[in-house]
């Protein structure tokens, strides 16, 4: 057949699928053929060139996706010793579907470069139509598209293998795809190279739960004793408080399988307790490190399905990184959570150094909390004076950061007023909400970070002061200091140290959070929520974060007198989420 027929026929073939027509393709395929022409409104009659990013653009996805790269590389390097003498080539894309890492062959590089198999190429389904990697990411299976599955003609002579790759978390961080510039007619040749790609996201996403959860219980899940200890199908974490805090895609679909939950959603199993979905007791798991038989490794799920398992016990943390090292105000502002551990491991390190802070933040995350906890870790404590910069009206703040002399306006105390500045000597000034300073009081902040000394409104001496200044925003800094909106030389002066604190969200010691508020609000006795409540705040996106955790708990408190929340009394935005 030539190109032109092809092409035509290639064509005629996506239209009749468009028309509800009978296709041999696997189901899959069209359904990424419709959403390439429902949903991207691409045209089956453009023949597009792979899209390799510039250099500039480039970099950005791999600094966005550097943890992915370094987990994934030698995985891929193993994969392609195994691969190469057939012809293929490895990419790794982030979750946007760019290319951020590649293998192939340099003797063929500008063949490879010009099919888009090469660094920087873009393989979104919106921009590229049906490929492997853009219908891996937007079905989120493994699939192979072999040569005129591909929606645009211009790809039809490649063959193309991908299988996503989740974090410990349940979220999508990119895209292993093993390619042919030209492969044998038939698809099933592909088969085996589908399960080793597979495979070998196992491996990368269980290398990612292994070093992300070095404190926890690592088990891992086969369907069968005789490759448990060679290619485990899944793997799962379970921290110290007996709870679920990570796992790979495959633990998470045979967990939700358990729980009778469909679709997969993740929020509903980190945090919950091993009990909830195994026959199994936490404190049971030691027993696993030992076992050797089929029956001393088999675990049954809630649903009955018996797997076989064996463990991981936590690696005792170095004395430098242990919690129990840190200053105890710091150590209570987290149960776990990855990102909390690290930005807590960074405070304690500069906690008593005169480093200015940026506490960063969505609204709501606590970032009042986290300060006062560094003010608390200090040896030289001093007072804790904390303003809202876009609380107070701007004809006040100057008055209340710099106080007055006496007399220095009208209507101002006879005895003048020592300002906030002044009364933090010797502890932590905390201004929140940083961004809404106006400038004018900006440059006269400055001149206080660079002269240690203030002068009072009206006044004609400056005083020194001995202040440590922490400042917060749910604003980008950076940003508005592009736009003119902040000035630049004070960014730099209070941009010592920048703390980011994750939304709730994203947190994942969720159930740590939730016993935490509980006690906060509970007064005399804690709250208690059900199984069915907890699975709900689980759920639930809480745009607020944890100041509307204390909210809501506040809510049921005083709407509830048993102490026991069930799910029908959280409030409706919350269990309309499940």
């Amino acid at each position: 057949m030539s190109d032109a027929s092809a092409f035509e026929s290639h064509v005629r073939e996506i239209i009749t699928v468009a028309e509800g027509g009978a296709s041999s393709r696997d189901p899959e395929v069209v359904n990424s053929w419709l959403r390439c022409l429902n949903d991207h409104k691409l045209d089956p009659e453009h023949k597009g060139e792979a899209i390799i990013l510039p250099e500039a653009r480039l970099r950005q996805h791999q600094q966005e996706a550097e943890e992915l790269l370094s987990i994934a590389r030698y995985g891929m390097e193993d994969l392609y010793r195994r691969v190469n003498s057939m012809g293929y080539v490895l990419l790794l894309t982030d979750a946007k579907g760019v290319t951020v890492d590649f293998i192939g062959d340099e003797k063929v590089d500008r063949e490879l470069k010009r099919a888009g198999l090469y660094i920087g190429s873009e393989w979104s389904e919106e921009t590229a139509g049906t490929c492997g990697v853009g219908a891996c990411i937007s079905s989120g299976n493994a699939i192979t598209v072999h040569q005129t599955d591909h929606f645009d003609m211009a790809h039809t002579p490649l063959s193309c293998t991908a299988a996503p790759i989740y974090d410990l978390t349940g979220a999508l961080k990119g895209v292993l795809d093993v390619s042919l510039l030209m492969s044998p007619t038939e698809k099933y040749s592909q088969a085996l190279t589908l399960e080793v790609v597979k495979s070998c996201v196992r491996r990368i996403e269980l290398a990612n739960l292994e070093a992300h959860r070095k404190s926890d219980w690592i088990v891992r899940m086969s369907s069968s004793t005789e490759f448990l200890g060679v290619d485990p199908n899944s793997a799962f974490s379970v921290s110290s408080d007996g709870t679920i805090s990570g796992m790979t895609r495959g633990a998470m679909v045979m967990m939700a399988r358990a729980l009778g939950d469909e679709p997969v959603d993740p929020a509903t199993l980190i945090g919950r307790p091993l009990e909830d979905v195994f026959d199994f007791d936490f404190n049971d798991l030691p027993c696993l490190l030992g076992a050797g038989t089929p029956g001393e490794q088999a675990m049954e799920t809630r649903d009955g399905h018996v797997v076989f398992a064996n463990v991981q016990a936590p690696v005792r943390a170095p004395k430098s990184a242990s919690r129990t090292d840190l200053p105890a105000p710091l150590a209570q502002t987290h149960g776990g959570d990855p990102a909390m551990a690290a930005l807590t491991a960074k405070a304690a390190r500069i906690v008593d150094k005169q480093i200015s802070i940026i506490i960063e933040g969505e609204t709501g995350v606590g970032k009042e909390f986290v300060a006062r906890a560094l003010h608390a870790s200090r040896k030289k404590k001093g007072p804790f004076v904390a303003i809202n910069c876009a609380a107070l009206p701007e004809t006040l703040i100057e008055s209340e950061l710099f106080g007055y002399a006496p007399h220095a306006f009208t209507g101002a105390n006879a005895k003048g007023k020592k300002g906030l500045i002044e009364q933090a000597h010797g502890g932590t000034l905390f201004l929140d909400e940083i961004g809404d300073m106006p400038l004018a009081l900006q440059a006269r902040l400055l001149r206080v970070l660079s002269e240690r000394e203030v002068m009072a409104v009206g006044g004609t001496r400056p005083v020194p002061v001995d202040i440590r200044v922490v400042s917060a925003s749910h604003r980008d800094l950076k940003l508005l200091v592009d736009s003119g909106q902040f000035r630049q030389d004070l960014f730099y002066r209070l941009n010592g140290v920048v703390l980011s604190i994750p939304p709730l969200r994203k947190r994942q010691d969720m159930a740590w959070l939730i016993k935490r508020v509980s006690a906060l609000v509970g007064e005399d006795q804690p709250l208690r929520f059900s199984r069915d409540a907890v699975t709900a705040l689980g759920a639930y996106d809480w745009p607020g974060n944890i100041r509307e955790m204390i909210n809501v708990f506040e809510l049921c408190s005083a709407l509830n007198d048993s102490h026991v929340i069930e799910a029908v009394d959280l409030p409706d935005q919350i269990r309309a989420v499940q």
